[in-house]
């Protein structure tokens, strides 16, 4: 955790001055709103609760209203199942008895279950089911039960054992309907003689309570934990309903429309009473307040960040053309810096104003003392180039040896002329500068014109040999890489030697590197006079290329990855090997030659 927050304080801190403070504006903008949205959500949050309170208390008046009607019918069940007409008639069904007297019992039966559906007026309908299944109804419209459905029923109310079972019969228009077992009383055998089910006009029954209620807005809906009870017919909407809720409130959308719910459950049945409330009606006055506060927030967000920058960019973008104006000055376009330096007038005399003018008075100060110093640095460089014009010409010098060439061969001396020839080539190569880099066949052409003139005068003691794949001589390296080397191994190793010695120039290719390896096998060296040597302490002999400075130039090239090795061993010999990046695909010895 202490790591993350270092790395914020460390990414904040190396911010833009203008974004610090767009940061920090931001910040207390962002706070103040928090803040203020906070407070006004708990005032929101109290209004809810205010109308969660109001309409909970209407609800549960209007639910033990509609409770107390529905334990009322479940008395009149009781006062059917034991009324003794009704037991008698039954009873008989199942017994030995002439069709005439079950028909005149059958009307004596029905007059009475006429008597009671009259006195209530929220009875629907009422069907009787006898042990033979026959079925008896009381029904204006005729609704038919299926067998599967009285089966069903039946076992329901059996279950039941006496008591009531409240049934949602599905696909009727019907919305609830209580069931009961009828069981014979007479001769106290309480055996099972018939069912009652009684349908209730639920329309009715809710419209009549929630009339004669203090007044209920929106949609009212009584539902279990499956499916809804009541209404049977409701808009496709609210079939999203949250039915399993317990008691409480809550926003929810419906149809894409919020709605205000006020839920309480039944202490009597399995039940939910929900009150369903447009939001927007109620809400109206504060959505307006809601916007009005976005608005008023958002305006003043603008506007302070208007500000913000402005102020910022006053203060900032004189200093970002400062800094621009020390990059230019770094690398020393000191037109270009006063450019930069002069973008932002000079019209205030606060801290970034002083900054300014004495920034342009320190420009102008270091350009004077360069622009004087470089004038006496071409007076100086100018003396010098007429002094070097003083000097032999190196046109003449080669002219000259050319004349001697040819004096040589016209008198037969052909190893003067050879003599000649290869200090010709040797003496343009290593005056031109035109080239850095060079193949490698070309660099042994170099140090086969050198070992020319050498051998004119060590003869048989030189023993030189070249190993090198002809496959690499495309390749480009540092011009004078191989050359110096070579004559550092004729002035270390061949020179105190009496007996001939062996150089050979050779390479290997190990992974992606490139090994040029001038060898010999003269005396060697000691190991501290070897490390002083790695370590440039020690200047080799003659005004040539020393090993230090080829080993800078490839690592200039190519990096601090390659450069030179040496390994000597007193009395065995010295080997130089010169590491160079290599890839099989490339022409080049990793990078391209600039001209």
């Amino acid at each position: 955790m202490n790591k993350i927050w270092h790395r914020i304080k460390r990414n904040y801190q190396n911010l833009k001055i203008k974004n610090k403070l767009f940061i920090l504006i931001f910040s207390i903008l962002i706070l103040s709103f928090s803040f203020a949205f906070m407070g006004l959500q708990y005032a929101f949050h109290i209004y809810d609760e205010q109308l969660y309170s109001k309409s909970s208390q209407v609800l549960s008046t209007s639910s033990n209203s509609i409770e107390g009607e529905l334990k009322h019918m479940e008395e009149v069940t009781y006062s059917i199942l034991t009324d003794p007409q009704i037991q008698q008639y039954l009873a008989s069904v199942s017994q030995d008895g002439s069709e005439y007297e079950k028909f005149l019992l059958r009307n004596k039966m029905m007059d009475k279950l006429w008597s009671y559906v009259n006195r209530e007026k929220y009875i629907d309908s009422v069907k009787l089911l006898d042990v033979n299944g026959g079925e008896y109804a009381l029904d204006d419209r005729n609704v038919k039960l299926t067998q599967e459905q009285k089966s069903d029923i039946v076992k329901q109310a059996i279950h039941a054992d006496g008591s009531n079972v409240w049934i949602n019969p599905p696909n009727n228009n019907f919305t609830i309907a209580t069931a009961r077992t009828i069981k014979q009383y007479s001769n106290l055998s309480f055996d099972n003689i018939g069912t009652i089910i009684i349908y209730i006009d639920m329309e009715k029954l809710v419209g009549d309570i929630l009339e004669g209620s203090s007044k209920m807005d929106g949609e009212f809906f009584i539902a279990n934990k499956q499916d809804l009870i009541f209404p049977k017919n409701v808009a496709t909407q609210f079939n999203e309903l949250p039915l399993n809720v317990k008691n409480g409130y809550q926003v929810k959308e419906i149809g894409q429309k919020n709605y205000f719910l006020v839920q309480i459950q039944s202490n009597y049945f399995d039940w939910n009473y929900i009150n369903v409330i447009p939001f927007n009606q109620i809400f109206k006055d504060i959505n307006i307040i809601k916007t009005v506060f976005v608005f008023v927030f958002f305006l003043m967000f603008m506007i302070v960040m208007i500000v913000g920058i402005r102020f910022a960019k006053n203060i900032t973008t004189p200093l970002e053309n400062l800094v621009a104006s020390m990059e230019y000055l770094k690398v020393g376009d000191f037109k270009e810096a006063k450019k930069e330096a002069l973008k932002s007038p000079i019209t205030q005399e606060d801290e970034v104003g002083k900054l300014q003018q004495n920034f342009q008075s320190m420009t102008q100060t270091i350009d004077e003392l360069i622009n004087e110093n470089y004038a006496k640095q071409l007076t100086i460089k100018e003396t010098e180039f007429k002094a070097l014009q003083a000097q032999i010409n190196p046109h003449f010098l080669y002219n000259t040896l050319e004349s001697i060439n040819w004096l040589a061969k016209g008198n037969g001396q052909f190893q003067i002329s050879k003599m000649v020839e290869a200090l010709g080539f040797l003496l343009r190569n290593s005056i031109s500068l035109k080239k850095p880099m060079i193949t490698i066949g070309e660099e042994l052409n170099i140090v086969k014109n050198y070992i020319i003139i050498q051998k004119y005068r060590f003869e048989d003691r030189l023993d030189f040999q070249i190993g090198v794949d002809a496959e690499l001589f495309r390749l480009y390296i540092p011009k004078l890489t191989l050359q110096p080397l070579v004559e550092n191994a004729i002035n270390y190793a061949l020179e105190p030697m009496v007996e001939p010695c062996k150089i050979r120039i050779y390479s290997s290719i190990k992974e992606q590197t490139l090994q040029l390896i001038v060898e010999d096998n003269g005396p060697g060296m000691e190991p501290a006079y070897l490390e002083k040597l790695r370590q440039g302490q020690i200047k080799t002999r003659g005004q040539g290329v020393g090993i230090a400075n080829i080993n800078e130039r490839i690592k200039l090239s190519y990096g601090e990855d390659y450069g030179i090795k040496i390994d000597s061993v007193p009395n065995q010999g010295t080997k130089v090997m010169i590491n160079l990046p290599f890839r099989e695909e490339e022409v080049y010895v990793q990078r391209t030659v600039s001209g």
